[in-house]
């Protein structure tokens, strides 16, 4: 008898420690922290990052069909770049320019009528646009030209005439980034070798800038090769090719991830002389290969996105393009039904944070928080603080004037940007995989 209740004691020690496990994983624990602002240290205007690929017309999962209209969102985020890529049924160049045999020269030859809406709309809303020459995602997948490479440089100029010079009853849009190709370092997207997308890259460069001269190119958008990158910058300095912004992508569920691959983009870059150009994140995301995809727009992916904006501010990039912003399962903000998911709400407070302000140096020790800090021409100081870890966090804010909280608003599995009581004068407490956006205020007469 004794050695059973023994064993069933020690049995139940086991489960309770597990269940004590568990809830320090749910973020039960408490760690300290301390964030400091120095509000007499201004560091400029925030870098406004908000590019999502695809949108406002947008699918519904993972039907093709454009059925929702997100612009009224868009607008509310203020979206200030928005790139075409798995356009599906829109922007492939087998259904702008559909039958290989026909004359590139001759309007009837093309089919822009579901490319145009979704631009027309994105012009709408967006100050920048990218048009990604190429294909989509397929299964199998189509990873090589459909016509020969003469060919294909006269559909492309005849694009991009139709685009920026109003050709084929089209536009004269001067915001649009031409990018070529999409990740040609992966045999989903490029079947052929390197030296064939450099060469693929070098022609159509080219036609572009004949059509428009003043047009901006780009690539090589790759998925992670950065010898390829390498590669590719050095034939493009070498032979003298157009190349006016160069386009990678980086996924990851470490925020740090994608600000260590801005750092070694640009060195590249500067390795190969273009230390001057814009350097393009025109896809990034938190890496999630498995159902369900609704996690996606939840508040795990909600920190993440959060850290990384902040973080991006002092890495090298000049655009970044989340994919996506619209309601496809894989990387969407918005579910099927058109519902805002929590990364929407993590994007408000974004720009609450940097819309009108001046940033001012901010720090965080004893735990890792995405911490950013804005002043507002009224006085008022806005801090986002974004915290990807599992565990909540009981910080301590101290700061070079005298300021009190008066709003606290919360993104996390049950608050979209809501206000709580999250602080006990400048006490707070964060919890896991959740966003915080602080206003404060001096108190009155100061």
């Amino acid at each position: 008898m004794k050695r059973l209740a023994l064993a069933g004691l020690a049995a139940l020690i086991v489960i309770l420690a597990l269940l004590a496990y568990r809830e320090v994983r749910r973020g039960r624990e408490v760690v300290e922290a301390r964030i400091t602002v120095n509000t007499s240290k201004l560091l400029g205007r925030f870098k406004d990052l908000r590019g999502v690929n695809c949108g406002p017309l947008s699918p519904r999962g993972w039907d093709t069909t454009r059925s929702l209209n997100l612009t009224d969102y868009y607008v509310e985020l203020g979206i200030r770049v928005i790139r075409f890529h798995d356009l599906h049924m829109a922007d492939d160049l087998d259904i702008i320019f559909p039958n290989p045999d026909a004359d590139p020269c001759n309007p009837a030859s093309y089919s822009f009528s579901a490319l145009d809406e979704n631009v027309e709309a994105a012009q709408r809303v967006a100050k920048v646009i990218i048009l990604r020459i190429g294909f989509d995602w397929h299964d199998p997948p189509k990873n090589r030209p459909h016509v020969n490479l003469n060919k294909l440089a006269s559909v492309v100029k005849h694009i991009v005439l139709h685009y920026a010079k109003g050709w084929a009853n089209g536009y004269r849009y001067h915001n649009i980034l031409w990018e070529i190709w999409n990740e040609p370092d992966i045999d989903r997207f490029w079947a052929l070798s390197a030296q064939e997308y450099f060469r693929l890259y070098e022609t159509l460069a080219k036609a572009v800038k004949r059509a428009d001269p003043e047009a901006m190119v780009g690539g090589p958008t790759i998925a992670y090769n950065l010898t390829f990158l390498e590669e590719f910058l050095n034939y493009t300095r070498s032979r003298g090719v157009p190349l006016d912004f160069v386009s990678w992508h980086a996924y990851s569920t470490n925020p740090r991830d994608i600000v260590e691959r801005a750092r070694r983009v640009r060195e590249i870059m500067v390795k190969y002389g273009y230390e001057e150009l814009p350097s393009v994140l025109d896809e990034w995301n938190y890496w999630w290969n498995k159902e369900p995809w609704d996690f996606f727009r939840g508040p795990t992916v909600a920190a993440f996105q959060t850290s990384t904006l902040i973080w991006l501010q002092d890495a090298p990039v000049d655009i970044a393009v989340l994919y996506r912003g619209d309601a496809w399962n894989w990387g969407g903000m918005f579910y099927a039904d058109g519902r805002p998911g929590k990364p929407f709400y993590a994007w408000l407070a974004f720009k609450r944070l940097i819309e009108g302000t001046v940033r001012v140096e901010a720090g965080v020790e004893g735990y890792e928080l995405a911490v950013a800090a804005g002043l507002a021409p009224n006085g008022s100081l806005y801090v986002l603080i974004s915290n990807h870890g599992d565990l909540s966090v009981r910080y301590r804010l101290e700061l070079d004037e005298e300021f009190r909280v008066i709003k606290a608003l919360v993104v996390d599995a049950n608050q979209d940007l809501s206000s709580v009581d999250a602080c006990d004068g400048l006490t707070c407490v964060i919890g896991p995989h959740a966003v915080q956006l602080l206003e404060l205020e001096r108190p009155s007469g100061q």
